[in-house]
């Protein structure tokens, strides 16, 4: 349920005298005629807070406090016009989709003033306290989460209760580390307002029922779809459905076969021969149809299919008759639909284990056919680094968008670039390696033997600590082993300088990739990897004039 950006925001101030802008810590949920109590059921989103609030209801008043909260101003402490008619404990609280430590307490109020008579209200503020845990704890560690300090100026745009049980925060970012100063209250509110991502754009790329997300590996195209599937348009635990093609994949591991199940024998049968359980053959679904039958069952709620690497497996034998859904029609839909064989005609129009119709909207078995919705969606991902291991024919890439994913310096969750290091010294003063600069030479490097992008590295190859540095042990682990192992053992070493050290005794030799450890194996060798790293960076193809 979206909420106003100005009831719900943190570390601002406003030039403009009498124009202090506080936040208003409550929501109104509507106001009827002659003063009766009512909730606005057409509001998008609210049916689930109320549902939630009455599911996680507590009746122990004297443990919900609104006075214990230090370092609040007049402004910010309970109204005296607003009776407190039922409260709600969350334990499970997240901001933007990611876990908070703490609890956080929502009431509904009845506003008692001559304006507003009998207006509900629901009520977020910082001064609710329950069994000893304020609002304002947990809103210090929601700040932390989204990588804010004490001073940093950030809003709420929407509130939601997922499964009754989950309270959700929408969270916009507008400075991580120090507070904002406006004119006025609408000029803030303008300016926050453009920074909420406009939901009618949000799904342009959802528009593409089929696209594969393509690049060199660490360009985060897995990330991507995270962000455009998942942030802005599902959720990742009931409604997006996940699978990794590889050489052995096929069509029953992606659709579904009968397989062999444990059931527990009936009562009679367990004194005779002394079982609980038999085995029994039942149909087990696999990704692909178990994301039909959500987009089915949920025809108002976007569902995803995402297949990571999906060129390590043989389409054409994975998807078999499957191919002909890909074609869709303006409204989304199979434009031709095909019919279903008898294991899978059965599985959907029969029970599950609960005595539930596996499928409640029997437009998905219309005259025993399957077609796709509309709110069907598959997207995919594909290392260039791995195109030929099962090439794609071209009718299978006719059905599908390809989206390139350039190598671009990484970014954290608020847009700032990431200025990784690499823990190697390489200079007199220990000035470390950018993570950045490496990548940036050692493409370089690739594409002059390679004539090509495919074997390059983008930002996100491997992952930085916590302090932003990537370990030795990773790097020669991760990267060293990939550029000797998928790259220069393919394409030769053009410049034999680079692939060489002297030992100290002068002695030259081929450097190979055990020679990045020690005797033993176990530590890396930060002399030959320093060495190495220095080579790199001052690498200049061989017609290009020294400085």
């Amino acid at each position: 349920m979206k909420i106003d950006i100005t009831s719900l925001c943190f570390g601002f101030k406003i030039e403009k005298k009498n124009d202090s802008g506080t936040a208003a810590w409550a929501t109104s949920i509507g106001q009827a005629p002659k003063g009766l109590c009512y909730i606005d059921t057409n509001r998008e989103g609210l049916d689930e807070i109320v549902y939630g609030m009455m599911y996680k209801s507590h009746s122990d008043f004297g443990n919900l406090k609104d006075r214990d909260v230090e370092g609040l101003d007049k402004k910010e402490e309970p109204r005296g016009d607003r009776e407190r008619m039922m409260f709600s404990v969350f334990e499970d609280v997240y901001v933007n989709n990611k876990k908070v430590d703490g609890i956080y307490t929502l009431t509904y109020e009845r506003e008692d003033s001559l304006s507003h008579k009998n207006r509900l209200h629901i009520c977020y503020a910082k001064y609710l306290t329950y069994n000893g845990h304020s609002n304002k704890e947990t809103l210090a560690e929601m700040a932390k989460v989204l990588g804010c300090n004490t001073d940093a100026c950030w809003f709420v745009s929407a509130i939601s209760i997922k499964y009754q049980k989950e309270l959700h925060f929408s969270a916009i970012v507008v400075n991580p580390t120090k507070s904002m100063t406006y004119s006025d209250s609408k000029t803030r509110k303008k300016e926050w307002e453009a920074l909420i991502p406009n939901e009618n754009n949000i799904p342009k790329e959802k528009e593409k029922h089929q696209q594969i997300f393509y690049g060199a590996p660490g360009t985060g195209k897995s990330h991507k779809i995270k962000y455009n599937a998942i942030v802005k348009n599902a959720d990742e635990r009931q409604l997006v459905f996940r699978t990794t093609f590889h050489p052995d994949s096929d069509y029953s591991t992606f659709v579904g076969a009968y397989k062999p199940t444990m059931k527990p024998v009936a009562d009679k049968y367990k004194a005779v021969a002394g079982k609980d359980e038999e085995i029994i053959y039942s149909f087990v679904p696999q990704a692909f149809l178990q994301a039909y039958i959500a987009a089915w069952n949920n025809p108002e709620e976007s569902v995803f299919l995402i297949i990571e690497e999906i060129n390590r497996g043989n389409c054409a034998q994975i998807f078999g008759d499957l191919f002909q859904l890909l074609d869709r029609d303006k409204e989304g839909f199979s434009e031709y639909p095909i019919m279903a064989d008898n294991d899978l005609k059965n599985y959907l129009n029969g029970k599950d284990e609960f005595g539930q119709d596996v499928l409640t909207n029997k437009d998905g078995i219309k005259e025993n056919k399957l077609n796709l919705p509309k709110n069907l969606y598959i997207w995919a991902t594909m290392n260039t680094s791995d195109q030929s291991l099962f090439p794609i024919d071209s009718a299978f890439k006719r059905r599908w968008e390809w989206k390139y994913i350039k190598i671009k310096k990484g970014k954290d969750e608020n847009g700032n670039d990431l200025d990784w290091k690499i823990d190697v010294k390489m200079d007199e003063n220990g000035a470390l390696l950018s993570w950045w600069n490496f990548i940036e030479k050692i493409n370089t490097i690739i594409a002059s033997m390679t004539s090509s992008a495919d074997k390059q590295l983008g930002f996100f190859f491997c992952l930085a600590n916590a302090d932003g540095i990537i370990t030795t042990e990773t790097f020669v682990s991760k990267v060293i082993f990939y550029l000797w192992n998928d790259v220069f053992k393919d394409y030769g070493f053009e410049d034999a300088s680079l692939f060489r050290y002297t030992d100290k005794d002068g002695k030259e030799y081929d450097l190979t990739f055990p020679d990045f450890y020690d005797e033993d194996g176990e530590k890396v060798n930060t002399e030959r990897l320093t060495d190495f790293l220095k080579k790199v960076m001052s690498w200049k193809k061989n017609n290009e004039e020294s400085n």
